[in-house]
C-alpha cells in the first residue's frame, strides 16, 4: 500500500493486486470463513456483520441506480446498505432472472471490500472523507460515503474511480479466493475432459458456467476470474497458470 498523487493532483491510495487479493483472503481466515471445495460459497452476511462489525441493511431505500453504499462516521461502525430493490429482485422474486443473485452477491462483497479497503481513511476525523472524493462529486457525496451505482459494481473495472476499482478487486477475492478457485477450475477441466481453453471458446464458457454455479457467481464473473488468474487467457495469449 502506498499513497500517490493522479492526474487530478489529489492524494490516491494504491493497492497491488495481490495485495489486496492477500487482504481478502486473510481477512477470510481470520473469520473462519475461508471457501473450501465442500463450502465454496463465502457468507458474506456473517463476514460483514461478524467479522467486520459493520451494520447491514439488505432493504435500505437507496437513490436510483445505487446498488449499496457503506458510512463511514468516526467513532461509529461502518453501516452498509443494499438496495431493497435488487435484494427483494434476487432474493425474494421466486421468478428473479438468473444472475440478479449473483448481482445482489456480487454488491455485498463490493462494500465489504470498502470496508476492508477504506475505513480507516474516515476512522479519525469524517472531514477527511474530502481528501479521497473525485471533485466532480464533490458536491454531491456526503462526506464519509461510498455511494456504488450498477456501473461501478463489476468484475470488468470500467469505472474510473480509483477506490470502485480496488473494491471490484476485493469482491473478487472474497466471492472466489485464488486457491480455491484454481482448484475447482482444475476439478472441472478434468471432469468435463476440457482442453486448455481460451475466453470465448465453447470449454472457456462451459467452464465458467459451472464455476458461476459452484461459486454462486454469475457467468461473466467466473470467465473474469478465470482470465485474471491466468487459467483462461485471451485469444492468442499462450502463458497459463493453474
Amino acid at each position: 500500500m502506498k499513497w500517490y498523487y493522479g492526474p487530478d493532483g489529489n492524494q490516491s491510495l494504491w493497492f497491488e493486486p495481490d495485495e489486496i487479493e492477500a487482504i481478502a483472503e486473510d481477512e477470510l481466515g481470520k473469520a473462519g470463513l475461508m471457501p473450501t471445495q465442500g463450502a465454496p460459497v463465502t457468507d458474506l452476511e456473517r463476514f460483514v456483520e461478524q467479522h467486520l462489525h459493520a451494520t447491514l441493511d439488505q432493504y435500505a431505500e437507496l437513490d436510483g441506480g445505487v446498488l449499496g453504499q457503506t458510512s463511514f462516521i468516526a467513532g461509529e461502525v461502518p453501516a452498509v446498505a443494499i438496495s431493497a430493490d435488487l435484494t427483494g429482485s434476487a432474493l425474494d422474486d421466486e421468478d428473479a432472472q438468473p444472475g440478479l443473485r449473483g448481482r445482489w452477491r456480487a454488491t455485498l462483497a463490493h462494500e465489504a471490500s470498502h470496508v476492508l479497503l477504506h475505513r480507516f481513511l474516515f476512522a479519525t476525523d469524517l472531514n477527511q472523507g474530502q481528501l479521497f472524493t473525485p471533485p466532480d462529486v464533490t458536491a454531491s457525496r456526503p462526506q464519509g460515503l461510498m455511494r456504488c451505482l450498477k456501473r461501478d459494481v463489476g468484475y470488468a473495472n470500467r469505472t474510473g474511480d480509483w477506490r470502485e476499482v480496488q473494491a471490484n478487486r476485493g469482491m473478487a477475492a472474497l466471492l472466489m479466493p485464488r486457491k480455491v478457485f484454481k482448484e475447482a477450475a482444475s476439478v472441472q477441466k478434468s471432469e468435463f475432459s476440457l482442453t486448455t481453453p481460451t475466453s470465448s471458446s465453447a470449454p472457456a464458457l462451459l467452464l465458467a458456467q459451472k464455476l458461476g454455479e459452484i461459486f454462486a457467481v454469475s457467468r461473466q464473473a467466473a470467465s473474469i476470474r478465470l482470465e485474471t488468474l491466468r487459467i483462461v487467457v485471451p485469444i492468442g495469449t499462450s502463458t497459463l497458470t493453474m
